[in-house]
């Protein structure tokens, strides 16, 4: 609104900050306000995370797996299978020219697939060495650390979403199948030499998932979010 002054001059009617003067005091009990709510709202979904979850970011994929091994000295002659082929249990994998000159073939001692390959043909290998490993991926578990607090909240048949570093937007869903009974300790030199202090402890948990079609690998990290 116009209002005409003695002078002839005009003002308004409304009110103008002038220039240097403080922020009205509303204005900052607003922002507290909304300081608190966030803060409130924070601290909220924090406790509903505690009281429904327990969660690790410490995961990985195990799996059950077996040794393939010389049964005597020699020259690996040929090497039949790769890195990820699907072997059968007694399934030639290699063959061996033992010193003697004899041909023995190397078999796979279970069905599953193959990893962890560390032998070339040319190679020298020894009695007993490991030339590669035959993994059962189809009975992949995973294997999570959580922290001893939260340990007593965890039970045998709870369901867990399992998500996989590799496949970052793909939750797969498990069931708690083990419950460590001891603590893994993460231990931390101090100043002086041969002490140490305990930093953290964790109870190892496995869990049993339904990979959905997609592939596992054995060794690969993951998170879990235990539902209590």
């Amino acid at each position: 609104m116009l209002v005409c002054s003695n002078n002839g001059s005009t003002t308004t009617g409304i009110r103008k900050q002038k220039e240097g003067e403080s922020m009205p005091r509303w204005i900052f009990g607003l922002v507290a306000i909304l300081g608190v709510l966030t803060l409130g709202s924070i601290a909220g979904f924090y406790a509903f995370n505690q009281a429904r979850y327990v969660e690790s970011p410490y995961a990985f994929v195990t799996a059950p797996y077996a040794w393939v091994s010389a049964s005597s000295p020699g020259i690996v002659k040929q090497v039949l299978v790769q890195n990820g082929q699907h072997v059968k249990a007694k399934e030639e994998v290699a063959r061996i020219t033992t010193y003697a000159g004899k041909t023995l073939s190397v078999l796979a001692p279970r069905t599953g697939t193959v990893g962890s390959m560390d032998v070339a043909p040319g190679a020298s290998v020894g009695a007993g060495q490991d030339l590669m490993a035959v993994v059962q991926l189809a009975h992949s578990q995973i294997m999570a650390e959580i922290p001893e607090s939260r340990a007593r909240k965890v039970a045998l048949g709870q369901v867990v979403n399992v998500t996989l570093s590799a496949l970052p937007g793909t939750t797969l869903t498990g069931r708690v199948t083990h419950v460590g009974s001891s603590t893994l300790s993460t231990l931390s030199p101090l100043l002086q030499v041969g002490s140490f202090a305990k930093e953290r402890e964790w109870i190892p948990v496995t869990i049993s998932v339904n990979p959905a079609g997609n592939q596992l690998i054995a060794g690969e990290n993951a998170s879990v979010r235990i539902h209590i």
